[in-house]
């Protein structure tokens, strides 16, 4: 498995990702998804959500419609794009910035703070890059706000690995993953090569470094967020080491 660059998030999520993944994601899915966000946060009508690494906005658009005030940030110019013409299109308040995890300089502004998808948080190389992200969130928010982030559960991770995974798009578009981990570092690292129908192929790269539960939730304390929820997936089950997600609620001090 080739090496991957330690930026390798800078312009993974602008074709092959978004196209064939990201784009297709079920409306029902992304409703449900919502609904244990607000439902785990207890969110008052009208309040302002951060949403970290929103990609093309569909948690966002989603709160937005249903009365909430929403600023999406993330890095994929793309995705920002079609998120700010989707919310044109539809009326919403909600608002896209292009913008790097590690440097937001919100203060004290949001009531909540999202971050879902496995997005953003693990995938820089320092790990000192990746508690940045988490204080950066929590400085954003208001004492007693929330913090919700959804990423992969290592525990569940490592009883169920696979080196090799495929999965055969709508579009006819083939993806065979190679999987590797790096022990040393906690790190999951694949290379997805994507196979058109036509024969064209293409492969991206990520790193990601993959939390058990009590190292976010150390990750989270240190940064006066007080883990009061986990859970191991949006049915709102238990963390377990047959539970693929790893789903905590911090709260600002």
């Amino acid at each position: 498995m080739s090496d991957v660059p330690s930026d390798w998030f800078d312009g993974y999520f602008e074709e092959e990702w978004l196209d064939e993944i990201a784009l297709n994601i079920p409306e029902e899915r992304t409703r449900k998804e919502v609904d244990f966000v607000l439902e785990r946060l207890e969110l008052e009508q009208g309040a302002r959500v951060l949403d970290v690494a929103c990609g093309h906005g569909r948690h966002s658009l989603e709160l937005a419609r249903r009365g909430f005030r929403v600023t999406g940030v993330d890095l994929s110019p793309r995705s920002i794009e079609l998120a700010r013409e989707a919310a044109a299109s539809e009326g919403l308040d909600a608002t896209f910035v292009e913008r790097d995890a590690r440097e937001l300089d919100f203060y004290a502004e949001f009531d909540a703070s999202i971050n879902l998808f496995t997005s953003v948080l693990g995938y820089f190389d320092e790990e000192a890059d990746n508690r940045r992200v988490v204080e950066a969130v929590a400085r954003a928010l208001r004492p007693g706000g929330s913090f919700l982030v959804d990423t992969i559960n290592l525990l569940s991770l490592a009883r169920g690995f696979q080196e090799l995974h495929w999965q055969e798009f709508e579009s006819g578009t083939l993806m065979v993953e190679h999987r590797a981990f790096d022990f040393e570092r906690g790190r999951s690292r694949s290379d997805w090569m994507f196979v058109s129908r036509e024969g064209s192929r293409k492969t991206i790269r990520h790193s990601l470094r993959v939390y058990a539960p009590h190292e976010l939730i150390a990750m989270f304390e240190a940064a006066d967020l007080d883990v009061l929820g986990r859970w191991g997936n949006f049915d709102g089950d238990e963390i377990s080491f047959d539970a693929w997600r790893l789903i905590l609620r911090g709260v600002k001090r």
